[in-house]
């Protein structure tokens, strides 16, 4: 009685593991044929070699002097060329009649605006057509001011909207009192005038160039002279120093067109930074664009480090009033197919590649690198022969036991 138990026992044992065996292989089957996928597709994609460094600006620069005390209003923005001895700011005894003197120039300027509608509809000159491309041009260029912080100009933009809107009207035959409009606009400058006070001073620019309103005490010990012999233990110091303090100033005017950045590189980099040689810079928390630049001068030490100096002619209100700044140096662009790192493998052949999915099935691309990016992506050459990764290819980037010609679902 007790062996038929035992071997009834055994061959419900043996019947479970043999149904836990098929299991575990029909699994592992359904895993290799229906594994997930997860692709990423091929796109061009463009990367620049890169040096981080530290950058010192040098400038031939005139600081402007004021006397006496009071309120200064800047008549013009950062990085605004100005001639010599033209005004840039105005001295108020009080806070409020600078901010009253722009408020009713501004009034100035609408009632000229309206004045001129007015004269424009008695004559004829407006046509709808000539009006509806002057508003288009004006909302795109209120857009691109909004984009790209120029929030000075928003006002401007939005008040020539505002008038050529008052001349559609008055082409299409709608009612618009502009000299009431005018009217108003002269009464309320009358109010403001009863509370304000001309200026004490006017302050001018001593030179020529571009103006900047704020001063750092570096303007008389960075200067452009001497930076073709400037050496790395020079530059350090520099960089080191403790500026000077400036009292009563009121800015400062940059001359000239050009002005410089220097930093400090390893001197590996002699013959790509070689004299004359064009390049780019990222300043990135200055300005979103690249500034173009010239390399001025590279001079080695003997402690493997190079002096850098480079040369720009772009300002902009942004670069009119940086000093030191932390920056890229773009050395050579790459443009090729952006692969994931992650999905390269190397085949018997020493081949590198990627698995792309073709359809449903696996296939093996060989890839060409160009550059690896420092992140999580290499940039590949785009080569049209048969074989090699192509542009909007499927790379696989996730997946189980894949090899060339796997069938996929």
């Amino acid at each position: 009685m007790r062996t038929k138990k035992n071997h009834a026992l055994r061959a419900l044992l043996t019947a479970v593991l043999v149904f836990l065996m098929v299991l575990y292989v029909g699994y592992q089957a359904y895993r290799s044929i229906f594994s997930e996928i997860v692709t990423e597709m091929a796109v061009t994609h463009s990367v620049y070699e890169t040096i981080d460094a530290q950058g010192l600006v040098f400038r031939s620069e005139s600081v402007i002097n004021t006397t006496g005390s009071g309120y200064t209003y800047y008549t013009v923005e950062n990085g605004t060329r100005v001639a010599k001895y033209s005004a840039i700011a105005s001295v108020y005894a009080d806070a409020d009649s600078g901010r009253i003197e722009q408020e009713m120039a501004e009034i100035d300027a609408q009632i000229a605006a309206f004045n001129t509608i007015l004269a424009d509809t008695s004559s004829g000159r407006l046509t709808l057509d000539a009006i509806n491309d002057q508003i288009t041009n004006s909302i795109y260029g209120l857009v691109q001011n909004t984009e790209t912080g120029q929030f000075g100009a928003v006002n401007g933009a939005q008040f020539d909207i505002l008038s050529l809107l008052s001349k559609k009207q008055l082409v299409t035959g709608k009612t618009v009192d502009l000299s009431a409009k005018v009217q108003q606009l002269k009464e309320k400058k009358a109010g403001l005038k009863e509370s304000y006070k001309a200026p004490t001073s006017v302050i001018k620019a001593p030179v020529a160039g571009y103006f900047a309103d704020r001063t750092d005490g570096f303007e008389t010990l960075l200067s452009p002279d001497g930076l073709a012999e400037l050496t790395t233990q020079q530059l350090e110091n520099y960089m080191s120093a403790e500026p000077q303090v400036i009292t009563n100033s009121g800015g400062k005017i940059v001359s000239g067109y050009e002005w410089y950045m220097a930093c400090v590189v390893p001197d590996s980099y002699y013959n790509t930074l070689s004299v004359g040689k064009t390049l780019s810079l990222r300043l990135s928390f200055v300005l979103d664009e690249a500034v173009p630049v010239t390399v001025y001068a590279s001079n080695k030490d003997n402690n493997g480090k190079m002096a850098v100096v480079f040369r720009c002619d772009y300002m902009s209100a942004e670069l009119s009033t940086i000093r030191q700044e932390p920056m890229q140096i773009q050395l050579v662009k790459h443009t090729g197919l952006k692969v994931p790192k992650r999905a390269i493998v190397i085949d018997e052949n020493q081949q590198a590649g990627v698995y792309v999915r073709s359809g449903n099935v696996v296939a093996f691309r060989k890839i060409n690198q160009l550059y690896s990016e420092p992140a999580d992506y290499v940039v590949c050459e785009d080569i049209s022969e048969s074989g090699y990764l192509k542009m909007y290819d499927d790379i696989i980037v996730g997946g189980r036991d894949l090899y060339d010609g796997k069938i996929i679902r």
